[in-house]
């Protein structure tokens, strides 16, 4: 089998299909959508450009540098459905995710929980809403400067997440309780909340509500640090759990938004860890494990020398995509 390093990952398959069907239905609606059709097509074209410059030379820089692109699309991608999504000619289904949560729960938890108000727990919702932003950039992060098979594996499945949860903005918009319901009183805090509020509303590109990609993105991480970080695991558990409580208290999402969030979450886990299973460890580029450790790249290591488990050597992704070797599968699981 030749050994190209590299093939198209399935988040690159899963989120250039978003990018791909947006860019066609906008482009397709014409008129003030078309120039918004560009924006991304342009992700597409650059998300191509960048798989093809890292298979040229996969060198473990490239091979960050194509991973770390899709936060990047995902951003503008992001922002940019604010304007995009309306021309759609979508209608807001708040009025549907609303008449869900109280065919399931009889109300809908922003409603449920009016009273009685504590600004010290509003505010500590608070806090724990931004730990969203604080683990989904350490999460990955800390995979991306300590393990660079782990981190390939943790991208795989977390952008395949976003590629089916931005899907679902474009098909099922929604802004909200806090946009779409009427409430007496309004939140308030101690101080945390009037500090934060503001940019965190002008923050949403009110198309996302559903699926809650707040719930499922840490689902995900969560369940991507069981297997290969259980120290960070229990560390984060705690505030995650607290985020989970504030996407309701807060009045951010509905109910159904979290199944829906669990629903790409499970998705994005599925696909992680079957890429992970089923792809062979063919990458040209060893990365050794030990720093300390020279591999020579002129000298072959033959099938009957047996390789010393002190210098164990991880491979990047190969041609579909990398099995995550052995050795780095049990960094941090326990």
């Amino acid at each position: 089998m030749k050994k190209t390093g590299t093939g198209v990952l399935p988040h690159e398959w899963c989120f250039g299909a978003f990018l791909a069907l947006t860019g066609l239905r906008l482009a397709v609606t014409g008129a003030a959508a078309l120039p918004w059709s560009l924006v991304f097509f342009g992700c597409l074209l650059a998300s191509a450009g960048v798989i093809v410059w890292a298979r040229r030379n996969p060198t473990p820089l490239r091979w960050r540098v194509r991973l770390l692109f899709y936060p990047a699309a995902m951003g503008l991608s992001f922002f940019a459905m604010e304007h995009a999504v309306p021309l759609l000619g979508k209608s807001s289904v708040d009025d549907l995710l609303l008449a869900w949560d109280r065919a399931l729960l009889g109300e809908t938890p922003a409603l449920a929980w009016l009273s009685p108000q504590r600004p010290w727990l509003v505010d500590l919702a608070m806090a724990g809403y931004l730990f969203f932003f604080c683990y989904l950039i350490a999460g990955p992060g800390a995979y991306c400067a300590r393990d660079l098979a782990l981190f390939c594996k943790c991208i795989v499945g977390l952008f395949v997440l976003y590629g089916l949860g931005f899907t679902g903005y474009t098909f099922l918009p929604a802004g909200g309780p806090h946009r779409f319901v009427q409430f007496e009183q309004p939140l308030a805090g101690v101080w945390l909340l009037g500090l934060t509020l503001g940019p965190v509303n002008n923050g949403s590109n009110s198309v996302d509500a559903f699926p809650s990609i707040h719930f499922a993105a840490t689902l995900y991480l969560l369940l991507f640090d069981w297997q290969h970080g259980r120290r960070r695991f229990w560390m984060v558990l705690a505030p995650c759990l607290l985020l989970w409580f504030a996407t309701l208290y807060l009045r951010f999402h509905y109910f159904v938004d979290l199944v829906g969030g669990v629903l790409v979450a499970l998705a994005g886990w599925a696909v992680a860890r079957w890429w992970a299973k089923t792809s062979s460890a063919s990458g040209p580029v060893p990365v050794p494990v030990a720093a300390s450790v020279p591999v020579a790249a002129s000298v072959p290591v033959a099938a009957s020398v047996p390789v010393a488990a002190s210098a164990p050597i991880a491979r990047l992704p190969g041609r579909a995509a990398s099995r995550v070797p052995e050795t780095t599968e049990s960094i941090g699981g326990r």
